[in-house]
C-alpha cells in the first residue's frame, strides 16, 4: 500500500553495501531523500543516480541526506553503480523488504511506457554506465520519499513509470526551503556547485547527440 503525505515514515535499521548500519533514527535531525530504484544494471536509473551524485554537493548545504536502495544484490550494486565513487549511502534490498513497507509497486504497463517514450533517458544511461541485463524484478517502478528532520514524510512521488523519478525541480525546492540559513560562504558555493552541475549537464548533453548522429550515420551505411 502506498504511503500519503504528510505521515510518519517507516522506520528501519538495516545493512548499506558495505556491511556498515544504517537507519533512520540514525539520522534525526537532518532531512532525508530516500530514492528506490530498480536494479543496479538498469540504463535509467544509472543516468538518475548521475544526476543525484552531480547534486549532492549542492544539497549537503542544506544538510540533506541522500540515500538509495536498489533490488540487486550488494555485489552487484558494488559492481554496477559503486564502481565509481558515490557521495550517498547505497543499500541493496533483493528480497524487496523495504520496498514493500514504502509501498513501492510493480507494472507491466509502467514498463511498456518507458520503453516507449524514455529512450532519451536509455541513452543517457547508456552513457553513464548503465546496461540492460537479467533483472528477476523487471516491472518495479521507482520512488521517492523526502523527510523532514522529525522523519516525517513532507513529499513523495511513486513513478508513473520506470524511468519517472520526482523532478530534480522539486527536490530542489524542498532544499532551497533548508537552505534560507546558510552564511555567505555557503551561499557562495552553492552558487558554483550550481554552475558546475549546469556546465556537466552541458557536456553529457553535447556527448548524447554526437552519439545519435554517429548511429544515424552507420545506419545510413549500411543502407
Amino acid at each position: 500500500m502506498r504511503l500519503q503525505k504528510p505521515s510518519k515514515s517507516v522506520q528501519f535499521t538495516t545493512k548499506d553495501i558495505y556491511g556498515e548500519t544504517i537507519s533512520l533514527d540514525g539520522l534525526a535531525g537532518r532531512p532525508v531523500m530516500l530514492s528506490f530504484f530498480r536494479n543496479a544494471s538498469c540504463p535509467f536509473c544509472n543516468y538518475r543516480v548521475y544526476e543525484l551524485a552531480n547534486n549532492y554537493q549542492e544539497w549537503q548545504l542544506a544538510g540533506l541526506e541522500v540515500i538509495v536502495v536498489f533490488s540487486s544484490t550488494a555485489a552487484e550494486v558494488r559492481q554496477h553503480i559503486a564502481r565509481f565513487p558515490r557521495p550517498f549511502r547505497v543499500i541493496a534490498d533483493p528480497d524487496l523488504a523495504l520496498y514493500s513497507r514504502f509501498g513501492v509497486e510493480h507494472s507491466s504497463s509502467a514498463l511498456l511506457k518507458a520503453l516507449l517514450f524514455k529512450m532519451p533517458r536509455i541513452i543517457k544511461g547508456f552513457q553513464t554506465g548503465g546496461r540492460p541485463s537479467k533483472n528477476s524484478h523487471l516491472k518495479l517502478v521507482p520512488a521517492d520519499f523526502l523527510l523532514d528532520e522529525k522523519g516525517n514524510v513532507v513529499d513523495l512521488w511513486y513513478g508513473r513509470d520506470t524511468a519517472d523519478h520526482m523532478p530534480i525541480e522539486r527536490i530542489n525546492e524542498f532544499v532551497n526551503q533548508k537552505l534560507l540559513t546558510i552564511t555567505v560562504a555557503e551561499r557562495k558555493e552553492l552558487t558554483r556547485l550550481r554552475l558546475e552541475n549546469k556546465k556537466m549537464k552541458q557536456i553529457l548533453e553535447s556527448i548524447i547527440k554526437a552519439q545519435k548522429k554517429k548511429t544515424a550515420q552507420a545506419a545510413s551505411s549500411l543502407k
